[in-house]
């Protein structure tokens, strides 16, 4: 005998953490009901039922949700790496993006408070320089330039006769930066993000310093 397909509703319910009695009293109907919605059984789910019940569970997924952390963001682009670290609870503190226009669209998706102790900083460079000056946190996120290592960006530089890796002094060395903040901060977390060529650039030579 096939298994009856898993339905939306019990997965709300699991989600919830909810068991059928709890369910019943929640929603107002039987037990009956309960494990007949479980199976997609009978009549069609009422919709504000269904709704209550999606409501329960994202409200249960949301206090779950780890408070209080701290994080930087570096080389941050227009905000990638914050949206999810964001979701989960985490508060940025201390941003540093080079280009302008970048800043500019991150600024537009993370608009801070006239109050807020956030520090939005144009080049990382001084503060890796005097690392003290950057907010404690609980994680480091960096997606330090990826044109030294990737696969393009090494060709171009090659055909312009132009070292690359971590010769190319603009943008290659900006690595010992953020290794001079990690060392300096030790936070229980980093996510470090670049392109996948980094593994092998240089047959492997950059991947063993890092």
């Amino acid at each position: 005998m096939n298994a009856h397909p898993r339905t939306e509703f019990a997965e709300l319910m699991e989600r919830a953490g909810l068991d059928i009695d709890t369910a019943a009293e929640l929603l107002g109907v039987s037990d009956r009901t309960i494990r007949r919605n479980m199976k997609g059984e009978g009549k069609r789910i009422d919709q504000l039922r269904l709704e209550k019940l999606r409501q329960t569970a994202d409200a249960r997924c949301t206090s779950e949700r780890p408070e209080g952390f701290r994080f930087i963001d570096l080389f941050a682009g227009i905000g990638g790496l914050r949206l999810p670290f964001e979701a989960i609870g985490g508060r940025c503190v201390f941003t540093a993006e080079w280009d302008r226009f970048s800043r500019e669209t991150y600024s537009a998706n993370f608009p801070e408070p006239a109050d807020s102790e956030h520090v939005f900083a144009e080049d990382v460079r001084p503060y890796a320089d005097a690392p003290e000056t950057i907010p404690d946190h609980d994680v480091l996120l960096a997606g330090f330039p990826c044109q030294p290592f990737s696969i393009a960006g090494v060709s171009k530089k090659n055909a312009l006769g132009r070292p690359h890796g971590f010769l190319c002094d603009t943008q290659g060395t900006l690595f010992y930066d953020l290794a001079k903040i990690i060392d300096h901060h030790r936070p229980p977390a980093f996510l470090l993000e670049n392109v996948k060529n980094l593994e092998r650039h240089d047959g492997g030579k950059t991947f063993a310093t890092i």
